[in-house]
């Protein structure tokens, strides 16, 4: 069954598939709608989920530098991609800086936060746990 999300009045460009056979995803569109939008201009960061089945969620998130994602948890196994500048991720013992590139791997409900020493863009993907 296709899943497909409806644009609003606040992001009128935000109408796509999430879920389907096969589920076309152009990352530059999506971050190029993500600076345009106003949440890119007023806030820290900006998000998009671009993929959501009953297994997997893809999250595509702008960053500005200097700015943080407060600690969180995913509820499955997660990765994040930097597809643009540069990031860190703390968790409690550890530290990691990723660029352009570069990936992790997170394993579930491990609490971790996030960076942005550039103005980035990552994809998140998490495998739901059921």
């Amino acid at each position: 069954m296709d899943k497909r999300i409806d644009a609003t009045t606040q992001h009128p460009e935000r109408e796509r598939m999430l879920f389907g056979p096969l589920v076309q995803m152009n990352l530059r569109k999506y971050i190029k709608q993500l600076k345009k939008e106003s949440a890119w201009s007023e806030q820290d960061h900006n998000t998009i989920t671009i993929y959501k089945s009953d297994y997997a969620t893809v999250v595509l998130r702008g960053m500005h530098k200097k700015t943080e994602r407060k600690q969180s948890a995913a509820n499955g196994d997660a990765t994040i991609q930097v597809l643009r500048g540069k990031i860190c991720l703390h968790t409690e013992s550890s530290k990691f800086t990723l660029r352009k590139g570069q990936m992790i791997g997170i394993e579930a409900n491990i609490a971790h936060s996030i960076i942005a020493k550039k103005d980035s863009f990552y994809l998140l993907t998490v495998i739901n746990t059921k």
